[in-house]
């Protein structure tokens, strides 16, 4: 062997070892790109680059320490490439691991001892799975309320809701702090039942009562009353908290209910049972819909159809991007959107799975054409056939099995998703599963996560079946007179009444589709021109008081020249006209016209803002607020101004600030799907065993753990993340964190599935072989069946992380971290060029992250 070749190109240049070593330590992998090794220094060098980036992301500088030595290796590779004897790999590969992981571990906010101390939250979740809400008895029930003040005001105000007369409720004191203890009493209840205490607050949410950390419950005596003692919780935002010197209204509600009578289906499996009707509807629906855009929009997608000329060719380029584009983005995010666009409903849900689906059907459509023979497309133009003929004739033909049975795995990924698109929405089982979570129902809740489970294992079942059927044939020889004239016809009125019921359920309405149709322009040019760079400013305002009622303060008066602002009246009532002008300000400017309060809140005097002409003017006809007029009770005992704001740029531009926050939280959205994989994949090697039946072998015991795991991966994997990532939320806290475990969770059953399924594969001579050795069943597995699973383990790995990566960029919406929770944000703020910037880096993300497994999977199988 020739030990001067080390690439493919030829034969490599030769440096003296002591050189190439000191080039390499002076620039990474220079001694090996002088001596032809490309790749090899090439990699060396964007690998440490890569690795010090992410150090000084992560601001951890004890990390250069591994990175130096794998620098001084690199050396001493040069060295090695020079005697012609490249160093092994193994050493760089482990301590780049090593710096990965770390960093992965920090950034993704990885506490072990989180899952010891929040147990206790998610323990009622866990064992609620146990006990689902199915049937329940009827109960007599016993309701009573009052009103409660918090905090104390002096005077305190009539509070705005009466209590309840019979059953009776009054509480110890009439108002009191958060924190504080108060008790209890009530009179015509139930005798001797037991009851709970539930606490609402003023912007309607509901919990129960707390004291001394479990929730309050009583007993009453035998003329049905009772005394308790709760806690006063924060009930209230932070945000919406009252003003200083005012109070708040809440409600002590005490509930009763006894049973009686026979067991019937509970409130919540009826509302489940509903729901999931809606779950499948929207499903349908989204997919029927889906389907009827796609099919054409998958022809003007095929290469083999589009590639006759220029104009058709950059028809197909433009149609493939924009369909990329569309299925990178998740479900979920695009429902957000149409949130934005239609409101929240069933309506929002289904636009949402349509556009989806049209872009992931229109795809695999057009890449089921590319692949069919091209030999009757031929025949067929050789007669001098158009184009819709060619697509007639020579394509549908072949393309309509495949066309079945992706239109039947669409429909089941349809039905996943619309399980849990209810998270951001109020439709499908999610919705239910995130408001019992939020009111502590956890009973409530696992009868939904229990529906969705057996919900999809049946639609998986089914449809696996019929794509099965579909690709198999069914002989014409089979379908007799009374399948055409009577099962086909009643098919055809089921389907029918299906899309009817599915229409109503989904609650389209287009005119309010076209009516939103601004406000999703608006949302869409911010989305495709992100704020990239910005420029610092410095704002700047006049102003001028403005009493109301006339006598509650003095009237300022504005100077003669610069920028000033004057007001048609000195004082006056709330309704008077009102003329605002702005003068001598900066010209062709946007500026903010607002009411100014003594309390440091102001409010916009039009929604919208002004432009300054040439000189500088701006003029405003309107009428006095009544926020305005100056009330003691509400903490204004100041008179208001009227205020224009400007913003003057002061500097030159620069990074914004969403970029830099959208390229820290993509790099831990990374980071977050790399760790979950792992962890998800240590986890599901081992069990993948046990769930192969060529290695739990023909005994009872071995067939019964292996039916038994099959059955955990398919029930377990029908438990989407977003639902184990709101529940992981409760359990450590919202964050990375969160996202992580619910990824490894989802993981752990996918992963051994495909395990499991790769070691029934494999080749059975060398373990054949092996075992007639006397091998046990041990040595069996590490020599006869490792070596040949190992490459496809680690390209199901490399697939579960580009799956991982998509996820984590919405397993955010509901406490999981990541880029997802952020776009989330800046969607409910309205700053939709900021989400715009997150949803172009999830494409990139998204995109390349395809690329490169695609790639590597290619090389490992």
């Amino acid at each position: 062997m020739n030990n001067n070749i080390h690439s493919p190109k030829g034969p490599s240049r030769r440096l003296s070892p002591w050189l190439a070593g000191f080039l390499s330590l002076f620039i990474p992998g220079l001694g090996q790109v002088l001596q032809g090794e490309v790749s090899r220094g090439g990699g060396l060098l964007l690998s440490l680059a890569i690795l010090a980036g992410f150090i000084l992301w992560r601001a951890t500088p004890i990390l250069f320490v591994p990175l130096i030595a794998v620098w001084l290796w690199g050396a001493w590779d040069a060295i090695r490439c020079a005697q012609g004897r490249p160093a092994k790999t193994v050493l760089p590969f482990l301590l780049g691991i090593f710096v990965v992981y770390t960093l992965g571990v920090g950034a993704t906010e990885i506490q072990p001892g989180r899952l010891i101390t929040g147990w206790p939250a998610i323990e009622p979740i866990v064992r609620s799975l146990a006990k689902p809400e199915l049937l329940a008895y009827p109960t007599e029930d016993r309701i009573g309320w009052t009103p409660f003040q918090v905090p104390c005001v002096d005077p305190l105000p009539t509070p705005d809701v009466s209590p309840s007369a019979e059953p009776r409720v009054v509480p110890s004191v009439r108002c009191a702090e958060v924190g504080d203890v108060i008790e209890i009493s009530g009179e015509g209840f139930l005798p001797d039942f037991k009851g709970e205490v539930w606490w609402l607050s003023p912007i309607g949410d509901s919990a129960r009562a707390i004291f001394e950390g479990q929730p309050a419950t009583f007993t009453t005596d035998e003329t049905g009353r009772f005394r308790t003692s709760v806690e006063v919780p924060q009930a209230v935002p932070i945000t919406q908290l009252p003003a200083p010197g005012t109070t708040q209204t809440h409600q002590i509600r005490v509930e009763q209910h006894k049973p009686y009578g026979s067991l019937r289906p509970t409130e919540t499996l009826s509302l489940v049972v509903q729901k999931i009707g809606e779950t499948i509807a929207l499903a349908f629906l989204a997919t029927v819909l889906a389907v009827i855009f796609a099919l054409p929009v998958s022809f003007l997608a095929a290469r083999n159809l589009m590639w006759g000329n220029p104009l058709t060719r950059i028809i197909y380029y433009l149609v493939r991007t924009v369909l990329n584009v569309v299925r990178s983005i998740e479900t979920l995010m695009w429902a957000i959107v149409f949130a934005v666009w239609v409101g929240l409903g069933p309506f929002d849900g289904t636009l949402a799975l349509l556009l989806h689906s049209i872009a992931a059907l229109g795809k695999l459509y057009s890449e089921a054409i590319e692949s069919i023979d091209p030999g009757p497309i031929e025949a067929v133009r050789a007669t001098g056939a158009n184009s819709l003929q060619v697509i007639v004739y020579a394509v549908l033909p072949q393309f309509m099995p495949t066309f079945f049975s992706f239109t039947l795995y669409r429909w089941d990924i349809n039905v996943r998703m619309s399980t849990v698109i209810g998270l951001v929405s109020n439709a499908g089982l999610g919705f239910l599963v995130i408001q019992w979570i939020r009111l502590s129902r956890y009973a409530s809740m696992a009868t939904s996560i229990i529906a969705i489970v057996l919900v999809i294992a049946l639609l998986d079942y089914v449809s696996a079946a019929l794509r099965e059927r579909i690709i198999a044939g069914v002989s014409s020889r089979k379908q007799g007179k009374f399948r055409r004239y009577v099962v086909t016809p009643l098919l055809i009125l089921g389907f029918v009444a299906m899309f009817i019921w599915s229409w109503n359920v989904a609650e389209i309405d287009v005119p309010e589709f076209i009516a939103g149709t601004s406000d999703g322009l608006r949302l869409a040019r911010a989305f495709l021109v992100p704020e990239l760079v910005t420029r610092p400013t410095e704002e700047h305002r006049v102003a001028a008081v403005l009493p109301v009622p006339c006598g509650s303060g003095e009237p300022t008066s504005p100077p003669v020249s610069g920028p000033r602002l004057t007001l048609s009246i000195s004082c006056g009532e709330p309704g008077d006209p009102l003329t605002i002008r702005g003068n001598e300000l900066p010209p062709n400017t946007e500026v903010s016209i607002r009411w100014a309060f003594s309390d440091g809140g102001f409010l916009r005097v039009k929604e919208g803002g002004f432009r300054t002409d040439e000189l500088g003017n701006v003029v405003l006809e309107t009428k006095v607020h009544p926020l305005m007029k100056v009330d003691a009770k509400a903490g204004r005992a100041e008179p208001g101004r009227v205020e224009i704001v400007w913003k003057e740029v002061i500097g030159g531009p620069r990074l914004s600030e969403p970029f830099k926050t959208t390229m820290d939280l993509s790099l831990v959205t990374l980071l977050m799907a790399l760790v979950a994989t792992t962890l998800g994949s240590v986890v599901a090697i081992p069990l993948s065993f046990l769930g192969a039946s060529n290695v739990m072998g023909r005994t009872a015991i071995g067939r019964g753990i292996y039916y038994l795991f099959r059955t955990i991966f398919n029930l377990w994997r029908s438990v989407e993340p977003m639902i184990l990532a709101l529940i992981c939320s409760s359990w450590v806290g919202p964050g990375p964190f969160a996202g992580v475990l619910a990824l490894a969770l989802n993981n752990v059953p996918n992963l051994s599935k495909l395990f499991s399924e790769a070691i029934e594969e494999i080749d059975t001579g060398p373990v054949e072989a092996i075992t007639a050795t006397g091998a046990n069943r041990l040595q069996t597995l590490v020599y006869a069946v490792v070596p040949q699973i190992v490459p496809r383990f680690l390209a199901y790995i490399l697939y579960q992380w580009d799956i991982n990566i998509r996820m984590s960029t919405v397993i955010g919406f509901v406490g999981g971290g990541g880029i997802g929770q952020q776009f989330r944000v800046w969607v409910g703020l309205n700053q939709y060029s900021a989400a715009g910037m997150a949803t172009w880096a999830i494409v990139a993300m998204v995109w390349s992250m395809d690329y490169i497994s695609a790639r590597v999977r290619e090389k490992m199988i």
